[in-house]
């Protein structure tokens, strides 16, 4: 894994932490019921129909922040393939060169044994 890679994943890592409890929190804010009192007048319906819109942009607020959120998980994951991918090209060469290493002195050691 790349420094800049881990740099960057300890650094995003808190904030990601921050959005999913803010996320948490709203989603278990949201599922609370609220009193359904039926307005007697047509202010008190009004206030309603307020009291709904705001809900909904609350709802839509609490969307968008799961989906920012989402998309910061896919940017880590994506980061986090690649790094693996460029760990395991590397561990294959470094794997490669120790079996070269291992058959070039199990040949010298031959050599030796027969002079």
């Amino acid at each position: 894994m790349g420094f800049g890679t881990l740099n960057t994943i300890l650094n995003t890592a808190p904030l990601i932490i921050q959005g999913a409890t803010r996320l948490i929190k709203l989603i278990k804010d949201r599922d609370k019921p609220e009193p359904e009192d039926i307005p007697a007048t047509v202010d008190g319906l009004k206030g309603e129909i307020h009291r709904i819109n705001k809900r909904l942009d609350e709802n839509y607020d609490s969307d968008i922040q799961q989906i920012k959120l989402i998309e910061e998980l896919a940017r880590q994951n994506e980061l986090l393939a690649t790094s693996l991918k460029k760990t395991n090209k590397q561990l294959n060469v470094i794997t490669l060169i120790a079996l070269i290493s291992l058959l070039v002195g199990i040949v010298v050691f031959l050599r030796m044994l027969n002079t």
